[in-house]
Formats: structure tokens, C-alpha cells, sequence
């Protein structure tokens, strides 16, 4: 949307390019494709990158204990999808049910590890890390991959944010600062690859608690 449309702060973080997506390559049908969560499609790419960028061929995982834990919080999507009756194709309906943000991804990587999609609102993501290193050092899983995603589809959830005094008029987070007066709302993808150290390959970080 235009900057500073229903009087929104005109800043904001976008990614681009959000409408691309290699469907043959991840097994999406095309008309599944068309209708399906940019967040969800999102990420099939990142968690791809995550494991080839931890030095493992993602074919060498397949069958694997691996889990995927998942933080969604929202599908602005869906409900732009699922607005004209005439139009409905069904897909949208698995396209953009939050569920399948982590089975998907299992479903195309073939793990046999649990699969969750968790929506604790702005902790989510965090949350998803703390149970899949919970659910590795249990012996639920061996490895586990875990993300988060949120886009900025339509003004209205904003608009929500502004009227209840969250969002920051200038569009700047200050956190921890006595000047601060709200957030900067911002879209992002993430996914990591947690495993045992010993199984590691290729490691930028350690989990020491959560």
C-alpha cells in the first residue's frame, strides 16, 4: 500500500521479490501454488538454504527423525484468498492453514519428526526454538528445523496496530529507550537447522539454555 495511507507511519520493512516461487521444483501443484501463503511458500525456499547452508544434502535426510517447528502467527493471505465465494478453488483452504507452515515442510523434506505450526503472537518464533531444542534433548527428534515468517500483505492489520497506540509514528523502534513510542512493523523469514553438536557440519551458533 501507498505510504502513510489511513494515516499509517509511512516506514516500514518489506521484502521483495515475494511473489516468485520455483512450485515444480518444491512439488507444488500450480494451482496450489497460486493460492498458497507467500509466508508458506517462503518457507520451503529459506528452510531449503538452511540445511544446504549447514553443509548437509537435504536428499540425505529424508526419512530422518527430524522435526519442524514452525512460528506463524497470522495469514492476512488467506483471508484475501478465501473473500469471493465464486472464485473458491479449495486450495487456499491448505494453502494457508497455519498447520501447514511445518507439515508442508515435512511433507516435502520426507521428516519423520514432529510437526508443528505455534502461534504465541510476537513470541512464536522463540517458542518454536525452545521446543525443538526441548524435543532433540528428549530424543523426540535427532534434528529439527525451525523458522518464523511474517508479511505485511494489507493496511487493516496495521491500521489495528496504530489505532491501539503500538506502532511508532515515524516508522522507528527505539528500544530501551525513554523516547520510545511504539514499533516499526517489519516482514522477515527465518529458518535454522538445530541439531546435536555431534551431528553438526557446520555450525555458526550453540543453544546453551532456554
Amino acid at each position: 500500500w501507498k505510504p502513510g495511507l489511513y494515516g499509517l507511519p509511512r516506514r516500514n520493512g518489506k521484502l521483495k521479490e515475494i511473489d516468485r516461487f520455483d512450485a515444480a521444483f518444491f512439488g507444488v501443484h500450480p494451482k496450489q501454488a497460486h493460492t498458497m501463503d507467500p509466508q508458506l511458500r517462503l518457507m520451503l525456499e529459506i528452510s531449503y538454504e538452511a540445511i544446504v547452508d549447514g553443509g548437509i544434502n537435504p536428499v540425505s535426510m529424508r526419512g530422518s527423525k527430524t522435526g519442524v517447528y514452525i512460528g506463524v502467527s497470522g495469514s492476512e493471505a488467506g483471508e484475501a484468498f478465501s473473500k469471493d465465494p465464486e472464485e473458491l478453488l479449495g486450495y487456499s483452504m491448505t494453502g494457508c492453514q497455519r498447520a501447514m507452515f511445518a507439515n508442508r515442510l515435512s511433507y516435502f523434506f520426507d521428516f519423520n519428526g514432529p510437526s508443528t505450526a505455534i502461534d504465541t503472537a510476537c513470541s512464536s518464533s522463540l517458542l518454536a526454538l525452545e521446543n525443538a531444542f526441548n524435543a532433540i534433548r528428549h530424543g523426540q527428534c535427532d534434528a529439527a528445523l525451525v523458522g518464523g515468517v511474517n508479511l505485511l500483505l494489507k493496511p487493516n492489520t496495521s491500521v489495528q496496530f496504530m489505532k491501539l497506540g503500538m506502532l511508532s509514528p515515524e516508522g522507528t523502534c527505539k528500544s530501551f529507550d525513554a523516547s520510545g513510542n511504539g514499533y516499526c512493523r517489519s516482514e522477515a523469514a527465518v529458518a535454522v537447522l538445530l541439531t546435536k553438536k555431534s551431528m553438526a557440519k557446520r555450525i555458526y551458533a550453540t543453544v546453551l539454555n532456554t
